[in-house]
Formats: structure tokens, sequence, C-alpha cells
């Protein structure tokens, strides 16, 4: 079967450590430093942490064993982040023809016939665009480029940070350098099926068409043609999630402990409710779990009739969930929330003479504050007082000390 290649000439664009360096750019006293950001593990660090093995998803204990008191241990900034990420995406759609953004720190950006308008090579183009955006946003980022969209993304292992690449053919030889787990979407139970047929990118490639059309799933004959040279990935446009979650492991601590548990998710709420109320939306269902000591998730949920945003009324429905479920039979090693079925939060104004936005514009001011205040100090130094009720504080204002 004949397949028409790509003529189109592709970028994949990545963003070096980003959460790390979002940090030393706010932060720039922090270069030269051991930067981590964490929630329960390790959600980002420099390349200084990864010289000493350090990677992303290690448990931030086992991190703090090896950089004992060197580290900066950070936790995350998603506005600033996020701030960071929209300035990237629009200069990009701006000097290119099609940006499709992939992730928050990641993009594919179509440049075709770009580098003979401004009269460069191909390389030399490259070189100008990795500088200009680096020079834009303050954070080393990483090109690779090829023919077709996932091609250029399964480069990006080769080598960071701060390198471009360029194949606009096929490699076969340095196909064969690549395992197969670089391909995106190929999931661990797919590379378990593969792995006596495919034990590198090439072996995928030369396993054909049909073989993967009729012994896998429709999503591999995709990756297949992409990998062969031929346009057939399309970036999904959901620029607007569906559901948001956070969890908390304490796997060290594995407990029944019912004050403990309660903390544990209370936190997950005011993490996962600063970035739901910055993000303006509602949700009509929530969700909590427990993972118990034999890692068997057990998840409660509730629904409303309607889509809610109200701080208040989300957190009664999670102490109303921890309080019918938690049981002292169940040893827990991680729980967690999911607000699902998101939506933005449209207002809309029933008779002119109602102040709709009134209330809610009030609580956002309350809420930007507070989130500032405690992105600021790096935890929760201010909570509200139904976070602190039967708890022993030293202020009745919900201050800690």
């Amino acid at each position: 079967m004949n397949f028409k290649k790509s003529r189109k000439i592709f970028t994949h664009i990545d963003c070096d450590s980003f959460f790390a360096e979002c940090e030393i750019l706010k932060n720039p006293k922090l270069k030269g430093k051991y930067v981590l950001v964490w929630t329960e593990i390790v959600t980002a660090c420099n390349y200084k942490c990864k010289d000493l093995w350090i990677k992303v998803t290690m448990p931030i204990w086992q991190a703090k064993e090896i950089l004992w008191d060197k580290g900066i241990f950070l936790e995350w900034d998603y506005n600033f982040y996020s701030h960071i990420s929209n300035k990237m995406m629009e200069y990009l759609k701006e000097n290119t023809l099609k940006t499709e953004p992939f992730s928050i720190d990641e993009a594919f950006c179509e440049i075709t016939g770009l580098p003979e308008l401004n009269k460069l090579s191909l390389e030399d183009y490259i070189k100008k665009l990795q500088k200009d955006v680096i020079n834009h946003i303050w954070i080393p980022v990483s090109i690779w480029v090829s023919t077709t969209r996932i091609k250029a993304k399964i480069f990006s292992k080769l080598n960071k940070p701060n390198w471009y690449y360029i194949d606009l053919w096929e490699s076969k030889e340095l196909y064969k350098l690549l395992p197969l787990s670089i391909v995106p979407f190929i999931w661990k139970s797919k590379q378990e099926f593969l792995k006596y047929k495919c034990k590198n990118v090439y072996d995928f490639i030369k396993s054909g068409f049909f073989y993967l059309k009729k012994s896998l799933w429709k999503t591999s004959t995709d990756l297949w043609l992409e990998l062969s040279g031929v346009n057939a990935f399309v970036v999904r446009k959901n620029p607007e999630s569906k559901s948001m979650s956070r969890w908390r492991s304490f796997n060290k601590n594995i407990t029944n402990n019912k004050e403990f548990l309660h903390k544990q998710l209370i936190e997950n709420f005011n993490y996962l409710f600063q970035e739901f109320s910055h993000k303006n939306y509602k949700c009509n269902k929530v969700s909590i779990f427990f993972r118990d000591k034999e890692k068997e998730t057990h998840i409660y949920n509730y629904c409303w009739t309607k889509k809610v945003f109200e701080r208040q009324e989300l957190l009664k429905v999670v102490e109303y969930l921890f309080s019918k479920n938690y049981s002292t039979n169940m040893l827990c090693r991680s729980t967690g929330l999911v607000f699902a079925w998101l939506e933005k939060n449209i207002n809309i104004q029933l008779n002119i003479f109602e102040n709709i936005n009134k209330k809610q514009n009030s609580n956002k001011q309350l809420f930007s504050v507070i989130n500032q205040i405690n992105n600021k100090y790096k935890s929760n130094k201010i909570s509200f007082g139904t976070d602190l009720l039967g708890k022993e504080f030293g202020s009745k204002l919900g201050i800690r000390k």
C-alpha cells in the first residue's frame, strides 16, 4: 500500500525542566542550586538534580535522602507556570504557521517555507527560533524537527537541555537506537504485548501497517503512518478539562487514623480549589478516594443536579463523603479527590435588578489574596475557618503559627 509522504516541516518545542526553571526565573538566586518542585512526589527538578539521578515521580522522601540539606524544595505555583506557558504559546502562534499546544510546556509548530522566507537555512532558522523563544520567556527550550509531528516528538529524549535536532528522513540506524517506550501513546501494556516483536522504533515501523491494524488498537496505525513519514496525527483541541484531581500519598505512614486522613483530604481540597477557582470552573460531581494497603482504590461520588462553584458547598460534600465512608478497618496509603463534569462559570443575569456578580467577585478577590499569601510563603499560612473546626490552632482567625 502506498501512502503520500509528508512534505511539511514540523517542530516539537519543549521547555527544559519547565516548573523548576519557572521557579528559578521567579527567584534568580536559585540559579546553580538543586531546585525541586514537589507535591507528594518530585513533580519537576532542574538538571543539577538530574545529574544525581533524581527523577520526576520519585517519592519526595527519597529525593531528600539524596540531597540532604542541599535541596531547595518548592511547592508548585500553577498560576505562574500557566502565565509563562501562555506567553510562549502566544509567541509561537504569532511566529509560526500553525501552533498546536500538546501540554503546558510543549507544542507542535508547522514551519514549512519559513526558513526560505527568512532567507535562512533550516538549521539557522531553528537556531534563531530557539534563541527568540528563550529571549521571550527566559526559559530554556529544546527543538526537534521532522516531517511529521510524532517523528519530531520521538527525538525529545536524545539530548537536553537547550538542544536541537533535525531529521527530515527516515534514519533507520537512529531508529534502531530508540526504544519503543519513546513513542507517545504506546502504553506499558502495549509495550509488553510487543516486546518480543518490537525492541525499538525501527522494529515497530518494520512490523507493518496491516499487522498493527489487525493485532492492536486504531491509534497504533496512526503512529505507524507518522513514523513512516505520513501525516496522520491530529492534536485534539480540548482546551478545557473535563475533570481535575489532587491526591496525597503517605506510603511510609500507612494508617487508619481518622484525623490524619481528614487533614490530608482537606489539604488536597485546598490545593485543588485554588486551581478550580483560578480557572473559574463550576462542577456537579465530586469524588473522594482512598487507596488501601493492598493498593486497591475505593471511590465515593456525590452528584448535584446543578453546577456548583461555591467553596463552602463543595467542602460540605467532601466532609459528608469522608464521614460517611471512613472506616477504621481500612489502612490507607493515599487519599485524594476529583472535581468532575467541569465547565466555565459564566454569569447569567435574570433581571435588571439582580447583581449576581457582586458575591462572586468578592469571593474571587478573597481567594486571590489568600492564594497569593500562601504561594509567597510556600505553605498554607492562611486557612478558612471551616477547615479548622475541631483542631487546636493558635489563632481564632485561622492563621497557623
